[in-house]
């Protein structure tokens, strides 16, 4: 009995995968008012975790969910001038969003945002054959934040501007008064 039952709820929920599918697949051949598109937008930002800045609004399309860093000594050094990013994090949240003409050695020219919405531009590139970073701007972001080394911890948004289709980021901070760097576990996959 309890078998039969199980088959219904899987059989609905196929019912209900297919008509989801359906309905998405015919809104290729819609075509949206200016308010229709931007209601179907702020519908999608509910469902997924994505900036909330006024100013951004309308702007965001394909977004990373958010990865966070802890800042190091170098990453606030103005004589280095750069913010690493792990590598795992680019692998997840920035190359899936890169157009194959985007050249992380030669560099990407990005637009960089903070939680109040003022632009900062900068450079996503592989350094030295080894370290992603964004440079050239991130010491003024650095400066207009005060951030600190081990203090500060970023959270950092991967995404597509709907208009122009540039790669952005956006990031905030949050302070701990944490004087040591932690280290990240590596989980065993």
């Amino acid at each position: 009995m309890e078998q039969k039952k199980a088959k219904k709820i899987d059989h609905e929920e196929y019912k209900e995968i297919y008509g989801a599918a359906l309905r998405i697949s015919s809104f290729k051949h819609l075509i949206l008012s200016p308010e229709s598109a931007m209601n179907l937008q702020a519908s999608l930002q509910a469902t997924i975790d994505i900036p909330r800045v006024p100013s951004l609004n309308g702007l965001i399309g394909r977004c990373s969910q958010p990865f966070e860093k802890q800042l190091t000594e170098t990453d606030v050094n103005s004589k280095q001038c750069r913010l690493s990013i792990n590598k795992v994090d680019v692998e997840n949240a920035v190359m899936p969003l890169l157009k194959e003409e985007e050249d992380v050695e030669k560099g990407i020219r990005v637009k960089v945002y903070d939680a109040n919405g003022k632009e900062y531009p900068m450079t996503f590139k592989l350094w030295a054959h080894k370290l992603h970073v964004l440079k050239e701007g991130w010491i003024e972001f650095c400066t207009d934040h005060a951030l600190l080394a081990h203090q500060d911890f970023l959270k950092l948004w991967v995404f597509r501007n709907l208009h122009t289709k540039d790669l952005c980021f956006f990031i905030t901070s949050r302070r701990l008064q944490e004087f040591q760097p932690i280290k990240k576990r590596r989980l065993n996959a």
